[in-house]
């Protein structure tokens, strides 16, 4: 098998690549990558608690307690305990993490302008509809490795 054309292989070094831009951009405003999913999500829902927030992000609880802890020291969000559930916490977004919700916007559009530069529309449309299948099939039954 010939591995350096399979599109695992491609994809896999695609993903690596898009991973390493994705962090340059939100580097050079002051985030890790990571971070910024937290964010998408609380933009989305502020409020969430972290149990939302792993299954939302599909990532482990240490992963999302780590990101959780690092954004309340940089600013951009805080964590208050639920009003009709003491036991649980809930994370907010500060002024600072709602403001800096259009520097983001703006590393994004620089990404999504360099990554699809040579491709059209229609190309564009098709590769993301083929990306959320991916997905689909990948999400399915993760057991079956």
């Amino acid at each position: 098998m010939n591995f350096e054309n399979s599109t695992t292989y491609i994809l896999t070094q695609l993903a690596v690549a898009y991973r390493t831009y994705l962090e340059r951009a939100m580097n050079a405003i002051g985030l890790h990558s990571g971070q910024i999913f937290v964010l998408i999500s609380l933009w989305k829902t502020d409020g969430q608690s972290q149990v939302e927030l792993v299954k939302n992000l599909t990532l482990t609880a240490p992963t999302v307690n780590k990101m959780v802890k690092s954004l309340v020291k940089s600013g951009f969000i805080e964590c208050r305990k639920c009003l009709s559930d003491g036991r649980l916490m809930r994370v907010f977004l500060t002024e600072k993490g709602i403001e800096w919700q259009s520097l983001v916007a703006e590393q994004w559009r620089k990404i999504e302008t360099q990554s699809y530069s040579n491709l059209t529309e229609t190309e564009k449309l098709v590769l993301s509809q083929l990306f959320v299948k991916m997905k689909e099939n990948l999400s399915r039954d993760i057991t079956l490795l």
